[in-house]
C-alpha cells in the first residue's frame, strides 16, 4: 500500500513540476501530462484497482493543493484520468507495451477532458479543436510511456540487487 501511495505523490509531484514550465504550444489544455506516468507505472505493476486508486488519489489531492479542488479544472483531471485507466486498462490486456499502453491513455485522456469541456460550454465549435487534441496526444503518449517504462525499468533493477 505505501508504494500505490508513494506512486500517487510521483503523480502529484510530476503535475506541479509541468505546471513550472510553459506549455508545449500556446493552444488551451496542451500538456504533456507527465502526472499520467503515475497511473501507467500503477496499472502496470499492481493492476487496475491499484491504478484506480492512484488516478483519484492524485486527482483529489492535486486539485485540494492547487486550490481547484470541484473546480472546472478538477472534473477536467478527474474526466481525463478516468477515460485513460479505462483505455489503458483495454490496451494492456492486448499488448505489455507501455508506449502503446500510454498513447492509448493519452487519446482517450484528451479525449475524456474533450467531453467534460463540452458539458460545461455546450458549443459545436469545440468539435474543431477534437482532431488537434487527438493529434497531440500521440507524441505526449509516447513521452508518458518512455518514461513510465524506465520507471518501471529501475525498480525491476533494484529490486533484483541483494540489499
Amino acid at each position: 500500500m505505501a508504494e500505490i501511495g508513494l506512486c500517487a505523490a510521483l503523480g502529484i509531484v510530476f503535475h506541479f513540476v509541468e505546471g513550472l514550465f510553459p506549455p508545449p504550444l500556446p493552444l488551451p489544455g496542451v500538456k504533456v501530462g507527465l502526472a499520467n506516468v503515475a497511473t501507467l507505472v500503477a496499472l502496470f505493476l499492481w493492476g487496475e484497482k491499484e491504478a484506480l486508486f492512484v488516478v483519484v488519489l492524485r486527482v483529489v489531492l492535486g486539485n485540494l493543493l492547487s486550490g481547484t479542488l470541484l473546480g472546472v479544472s478538477f472534473f477536467l483531471s478527474l474526466g481525463g484520468g478516468l477515460n485513460s485507466l479505462v483505455a489503458m486498462w483495454y490496451v494492456h490486456k492486448h499488448t505489455s507495451s507501455p508506449l502503446w499502453v500510454s498513447m492509448g491513455g493519452a487519446l482517450f485522456h484528451n479525449l475524456g477532458q474533450w467531453m467534460v469541456a463540452f458539458l460545461y460550454i455546450q458549443s459545436r465549435g469545440l468539435l474543431w479543436y477534437l482532431p488537434f487534441l487527438l493529434l497531440l496526444s500521440v507524441p505526449s503518449g509516447v513521452f508518458v510511456g518512455y518514461l513510465g517504462a524506465l520507471i518501471m525499468r529501475g525498480r525491476v533493477l533494484k529490486q533484483g540487487r541483494p540489499d
